[in-house]
């Protein structure tokens, strides 16, 4: 054994081959060889580093629970809007209670790509967990520069979801026969749910204080977003606001029995409601994409339909305008082709075919033959048919062209 070997290495050797391993803790790890080199020496300081504390004074042995207590009280995670924190802590939570006891160290991609791999079957639970401890993660190694070498969640990718009809558009027939079934307070809902594109969550929560009746503006903070915004209303939704008993602290939008609708009782309402009709799943979340995709094949840009539903970024609106947010321009481009082919398209009607079959051969040809009144002419070239005895075959016609593909019989 050589003297100056590194500690934990271990050396074996097979069949004339030398395989080299850091062995520790019950752990064996291959290292590439040859002993020295700059390729062993990088994969020796890695494994090492994940059993030895790095001699920092900045260091200390936080588990995976201290790193996420730090972040729930970091101004990060404050800053959040009071629905992403529950979100957040709901993920949280889980991984502090599965493996609050770790060392943050030894969290590393190996072991970060095993969970991916358990929670495939789960994609939503798996991009919902590696999203929340990956800002965990990013706030440690700030925290720490020297105790991570790399953020092993954000390195992890996320898993591809399947398509989901939660925020589907509602077509026009579905629109017509829900609102025509509902009762007058709950179509009072739907159309505000409809005409201000906002989440179920902030609809239910208009008061009266909120909407001033002279300027016709309604005037709210969004839950999810802590954003305020003010919103137009139009006549129609005015209207369906006057149909509301109002007091100066009642909410805007009441149940037919006098009380604040929720979302529960709402969307338990729209179920019962579709269920009577046999209507497919559309969800009061869903109206929430209907007006946004509704001006987006009118031709708005994405920027006015922001400033309607609240959302900061492209990114996050085009989760709403799913099948129709290149429709604009693709019209746009389809008009230029129409413009550009009108002449050809048009000139190609000229004498076209009109026939069902486009040659002589074929089974729609030959049922026009046999069904055809006969001509003289044709009669006179049938008696005569015995003597000329024409190649009726249209693979030997087309090789007794010259060129091929001339017919020899008159089409």
């Amino acid at each position: 054994m050589r003297s100056n070997r590194r500690p934990f290495v271990l050396e074996i050797r097979s069949k004339g081959r030398t395989y080299l391993y850091y062995r520790r803790g019950g752990e064996r790890i291959a290292l590439p060889g040859p002993e020295g080199s700059s390729g062993f020496e990088e994969a020796y300081t890695q494994a090492h580093a994940k059993f030895e504390r790095p001699r920092t004074s900045e260091w200390a042995p936080h588990t995976v629970g201290d790193a996420i207590t730090a972040y729930l009280a970091s101004a990060d995670f404050h800053q959040l809007a009071p629905a992403s924190q529950r979100q957040y802590r709901w993920a949280l939570d889980h991984m502090r209670d599965r493996i609050g006891h770790v060392l943050m160290v030894h969290i590393d991609p190996n072991w970060v790509d095993k969970l991916r791999d358990k929670l495939a079957p789960d994609p939503i639970r798996w991009n919902s967990i590696r999203s929340r401890m990956s800002e965990v993660w990013k706030l440690y190694r700030k925290r720490y520069p020297n105790a991570l070498s790399l953020n092993s969640w954000q390195e992890a990718k996320r898993l591809r979801l399947s398509p989901s009809d939660q925020n589907r558009r509602w077509p026009d027939a579905v629109l017509i026969a829900v609102l025509r079934e509902a009762t007058p307070h709950f179509r009072a809902l739907l159309v505000t749910l409809l005409l201000t594109a906002q989440r179920i969550g902030d609809v239910v929560r208009f008061t009266v204080s909120q909407f001033d009746e002279q300027a016709r503006v309604l005037s709210f903070v969004q839950q999810k977003t802590g954003k305020a915004v003010a919103l137009h209303v139009p006549d129609i939704l005015a209207d369906s606001f006057a149909l509301m008993k109002k007091g100066s602290e009642e909410r805007l939008l009441l149940t037919p029995r006098g009380r604040p609708w929720t979302v529960v009782n709402a969307e338990e309402t729209l179920l019962a409601l579709r269920t009577r009709l046999g209507v497919g799943r559309y969800t009061l979340h869903g109206l929430r994409a209907t007006g946004p995709q509704a001006l987006k094949v009118l031709g708005l840009e994405n920027r006015a339909i922001r400033s309607l539903t609240g959302h900061d970024s492209d990114r996050n609106l085009e989760i709403y305008l799913r099948g129709v947010d290149g429709y604009p321009m693709a019209k746009h481009a389809q008009r230029l082709l129409e413009e550009r082919f009108n002449d050809v398209l048009r000139h190609s009607m000229d004498g076209a075919n009109t026939r069902k079959f486009a040659g002589v051969t074929g089974r729609a040809a030959g049922k026009a033959r046999a069904t055809a009144p006969k001509s003289a002419s044709a009669k006179a070239n049938v008696a005569g048919s015995e003597s000329a005895k024409p190649v009726q075959n249209a693979k030997l016609n087309s090789m007794a062209s010259p060129r091929g593909f001339e017919p020899l019989l008159p089409t």
